[in-house]
């Protein structure tokens, strides 16, 4: 069942570790995690069809820290390139 997580939960359901789950993101879980997910009134169903990408709960934040890294790598080249621009030739 796919489910968007409206608040952080806390503790484990089915052998889940639920701290693991973020606002704001789509999961699809099993009925019975989301049923206890809706019913605690951190999520909501959700009815998108589309194929939604897998990636283990135990590897998100792992994945989200990757991306991060490199999104902040990136700007720093981007900083540094504008600085040199804006000097000039030396």
């Amino acid at each position: 069942m796919r489910i968007r997580m409206v608040r952080r939960p806390h503790g484990e359901v089915d052998g889940v570790d639920l701290n693991r789950f973020e606002v704001g993101t789509m999961y699809d879980v099993t009925a019975s995690i989301a049923t206890y997910l809706m019913v605690g009134n951190y999520a909501e169903p959700v009815a998108d069809t589309t194929p939604a990408r897998v990636v283990p709960v135990d590897m998100a934040t792992e994945i989200r820290n990757r991306v991060k890294h490199v999104s902040d790598k990136a700007a720093e080249v981007s900083r540094k390139r504008k600085r040199r621009e804006t000097r000039g030739p030396r």
